[in-house]
């Protein structure tokens, strides 16, 4: 199973821009969250749908090295020991962005672009290209802790300066970790906040955090100072939502990370899931708070479209469950892995964008 091309993984870094993971408590487990942006195509390209594919892939498959960077020809094949579903593009169609396996093991890429990758070892540790680590990590692991022992001890991950990613990888027993590569350098965060976006590095996020303390959610009170005027007492809140006045509101990578995180934080601490259901239900709609429609975002000097929600996905590690839709179909699609009927060594393919718009017509039986 060869992964892509040069060609193909430059322009799938180049263009992708923007993304936002969480995670949703709920006692039947996590729900995981994303939300996957994408732009900068040609003026050829920028029309089409781009093409995503949700992939299938069996244990014991066999993943060549990926000769997408110079560094990268040092990198290693290896054969996969879990059978995986997730969403893949380029010409090859095999690039994993993201994925869960039938362990539970859940893992996406986000665009950083102030990765730094290690250099390849020549002896000892398995050398790893930066744009198959989603796939080695979902086809060869069962827990966050056998990958993060993995990454340690065992590979180098490795990679050109000017590819950039960083990665969220959750799993069943409720663990969660951030892992990227910062001057050459691993860097894994526990990441208790259970939220991740893009650049700055993970840490910036998380003391972006204290500027925000303000947010929450009780009524606001100010008659210690209020004032008797001509249109009634003055300052007083008479309209809800003021609460979370302030919270960012634009699309950049450190506003989606505040906003998901205060969001997802509140309700879950005033209105906790009771069910597998309700956190569907509240992940969803945190992922339409992050939503991106096409043509509002600032392109940068050479790109030829905007970047906007090419698709958003949940994961459910206690289950093995994978839901997905995309920009023109917004109705859940689901695969549960446990009952798949996957083939050793292969893997199927479908695409994404399905030509559906995902409305049902029930005017026949209202």
């Amino acid at each position: 199973m060869k992964s892509l091309c040069a060609v193909s993984c430059a322009v799938l870094v180049a263009v992708s821009e923007g993304c936002t993971y969480f995670t949703v408590d709920t006692p039947q487990g996590e729900v995981v969250g994303r939300s996957m942006e994408f732009g900068g195509l040609s003026p050829k390209e920028k029309d089409e749908p781009v093409p995503w594919y949700v992939i299938k892939t069996g244990k014991n498959s066999i993943f060549e090295h990926n000769e997408v960077a110079k560094q990268c020809e040092l990198s290693h094949d290896w054969k996969g020991k879990y059978s995986h579903v997730g969403i893949a593009g380029g010409p090859d169609k095999q690039q994993l962005n993201e994925a869960i396996n039938t362990e539970g093991l859940s893992v996406q890429s986000h665009t950083l672009r102030l990765s730094q990758y290690q250099k390849p070892n020549t002896t000892g540790t398995k050398n790893i290209c930066f744009n198959n680590l989603a796939t080695y990590i979902v086809s060869s692991f069962a827990s966050v802790a056998e990958v993060s022992a993995a990454l340690k001890n065992d590979v180098s991950v490795i990679g050109e300066s000017g590819t950039f990613f960083h990665w969220a990888v959750t799993d069943k027993y409720h663990q969660a970790i951030v892992i990227e590569y910062v001057n050459g350098q691993l860097n894994i965060h526990n990441n208790t906040v259970r939220v991740m976006t893009n650049d700055p590095h993970f840490d910036f996020h998380l003391q972006n955090l204290n500027q925000y303390v303000w947010i929450g959610t009780s009524w606001s009170n100010q008659t210690a100072i209020s004032v008797d005027s001509e249109i009634g007492v003055v300052p007083k809140q008479i309209s809800h939502g003021i609460n979370l006045g302030g919270i960012p509101g634009d699309i950049s990578p450190p506003s989606r990370f505040v906003k998901a995180f205060y969001l997802k934080q509140y309700s879950q601490l005033n209105v906790a899931p009771e069910s597998l259901s309700e956190g569907i239900v509240l992940a969803t709609s945190i992922l339409n708070t992050v939503f991106i429609p096409k043509g509002v975002v600032g392109m940068k000097p050479g790109d030829m479209s905007y970047d906007f929600t090419e698709f958003s996905t949940l994961k459910i590690p206690s289950k093995a469950q994978f839901y997905f839709k995309s920009y023109h179909n917004n109705q859940w699609r689901m695969i549960d892995l446990s009952k798949y009927a996957f083939e050793d060594g292969k893997s199927s393919l479908d695409a994404l964008n399905d030509g559906e718009s995902g409305i049902k017509d029930v005017t026949a039986d209202m």
